[in-house]
């Protein structure tokens, strides 16, 4: 599962995937970097509960359910929030939301993709039907650039339906549950509106008041 190493794209050096399945009890995934480039005095330092406490999380889980999750990446310790990313952890369909773009991204271990190749990715949700225009990353990762609307308008069918169809131009076909991504997705909506990163609206019937 490595959901948040191609979400993330290279904005920062990740642990590895057993090491935030450990740290998901704490909701937090620590990015060891920061640990093994440390001097040893501060290594020091952090070890010591009493005299320093350690620093926050650099990836910290905000919401997961049933196969999705949802996090956020903090240059800083927290400050601040540089990076939005939710999706699903088989990593069919991911959402990434910074301050210069949003992105849907796909993945699988097993592709070996030319960087830079483009292809036609069709998801199907319902009525839903919407052709996006692929590009690889990397060997295993596709994205692409959404204007708010859109990202709006799929974060919308995908929390309404059960059920989606993804299909890589004519040849391989994908089956996915949406069970547990309504949640997920609502904050990272929550996530790219606090940081005025994209307004993408709100989750279909989903109405809050104090009253």
């Amino acid at each position: 599962m490595k959901i948040y190493q191609f979400l993330i794209a290279g904005a920062v050096a990740m642990a590895t995937l057993p090491a935030m399945a450990h740290a998901q009890d704490a909701g937090q995934v620590q990015d060891s970097t920061q640990w093994a480039h440390a001097p040893a005095g501060a290594r020091q330092a952090l070890a010591t509960p009493d005299t320093q406490p350690p620093p926050a999380p650099a990836m910290t889980i905000d919401e997961r359910h049933d196969g999705w999750v949802a996090i956020h990446h903090s240059p800083d310790h927290g400050l601040h929030t540089d990076l939005c990313i939710a999706g699903a952890e088989n990593e069919v369909l991911m959402v990434r939301a910074d301050a210069d773009s949003l992105q849907m991204r796909s993945a699988d271990d097993h592709w070996t993709l030319t960087p830079g190749s483009t292809g036609d990715m069709t998801v199907r949700i319902g009525a839903y039907q919407h052709v996006f225009h692929m590009q690889a990353n990397d060997a295993t990762t596709l994205s692409v650039d959404l204007k708010p609307k859109e990202m709006a308008a799929l974060l919308n069918e995908m929390e309404r339906g059960q059920q989606a169809t993804v299909e890589y131009g004519t040849r391989t076909v994908v089956n996915m549950t949406l069970n547990g991504s309504a949640p997920v997705l609502d904050r990272f909506r929550g996530c790219a509106e606090t940081n005025h990163f994209a307004d993408l609206g709100h989750a279909p019937d989903n109405h809050s008041s104090p009253f």
